[in-house]
């Protein structure tokens, strides 16, 4: 018994982990952009769609001349890359040539959220909120970053407020339920985190970052035969990557299955270092002080 308490904990320290980098350490194990669980999230933003409102492209510059063209493209690709200091930069600069588009300002506290940096996207969306008080991605953003910084009651508030409005797509609904599931996960009640995530589901029935999200809740919980299941289901899903992979990979190390394991973690990390990190998932839970030493950094 005691013994599986130890597995139980040190795979929760280790999902917990994964989860708040999605939310915000990194879009972490646990997600909370969408389905960022690709790699390269969705910036809304095109060249087309953020100069439509000009009509065309001021002071006759042509598409290739026009900067914005480039740092959305440079954005884009920083985030494929998961460089989201460098992503930030581009998206500041963005802001900067047009303080009037919000999604620019949108993507800018997102990639300072995924880097820890929750100040500082708080001080940009309190900003942009100001101007904009009814713009709903600012708002579900502002949420995504309480819940990254550990306000957890105020950012499940604000999406309830979000979720009360009428007319939400199922694509914003499934974002918020699987974000108010992060919060639950991080207060260690995971029986209303996964209600949470199935409530994104049935919004979304393939959404990868719910799936996801639900097999690090059930790893927590310390169903890992359930938690490989869904995250089975997850790596399917259209917008699955690097992320879902990593985490079923840490998932079949915890259970003793190193070899499917490796061969997952190499398909994004180079041989050697596959080999250290699913031998490292594959020996915490014979290691009680291994845990317990990083339960303690939580």
């Amino acid at each position: 018994m005691m013994r599986y308490e130890w597995i139980r904990r040190s795979t929760a320290t280790l999902c917990l982990a994964a989860l708040l980098t999605g939310c915000g350490q990194v879009e972490s194990l646990l997600v909370m952009n969408g389905d960022s669980t690709s790699g390269s999230r969705d910036t809304r933003v095109s060249y087309n769609k953020s100069k439509a409102k000009q009509g065309s492209v001021s002071s006759g510059l042509s598409k290739q001349d026009d900067p914005t063209v480039f740092l959305e493209s440079a954005a884009a690709y920083a985030e494929g890359q998961r460089e989201y200091e460098t992503a930030a930069k581009h998206w500041a600069h963005l802001a900067s040539l047009e303080p009037e588009n919000m999604l620019y300002v949108t993507n800018l506290a997102t990639s300072l959220r995924v880097v820890g940096r929750h100040e500082d996207a708080e001080r940009v969306l309190l900003q942009a909120l100001r101007e904009d008080p009814k713009n709903v991605d600012l708002s579900e953003e502002m949420a995504k970053t309480l819940i990254a910084s550990g306000r957890l009651r105020e950012g499940v508030a604000m999406i309830e407020r979000i979720n009360a409005q009428p007319g939400v797509e199922p694509a914003r609904a499934a974002r918020l339920y699987s974000a108010t599931g992060v919060a639950f996960d991080r207060a260690e009640k995971h029986a209303e985190a996964q209600a949470q995530y199935g409530l994104a589901l049935k919004a979304q029935p393939h959404n990868a970052s719910a799936l996801n999200n639900l097999g690090l809740s059930y790893a927590m919980a310390g169903q890992l035969e359930l938690a490989e299941k869904t995250l089975r289901r997850a790596l399917v899903a259209p917008s699955a990557g690097t992320q879902v992979r990593q985490n079923l990979a840490m998932v079949l190390s915890l259970q003793g299955n190193t070899e499917e394991a490796q061969r997952l973690a190499g398909r994004d990390l180079p041989p050697s270092l596959a080999k250290q990190t699913v031998g490292f998932y594959g020996s915490i839970a014979d290691q009680p002080d291994a845990w317990r030493d990083a339960a303690a950094q939580q």
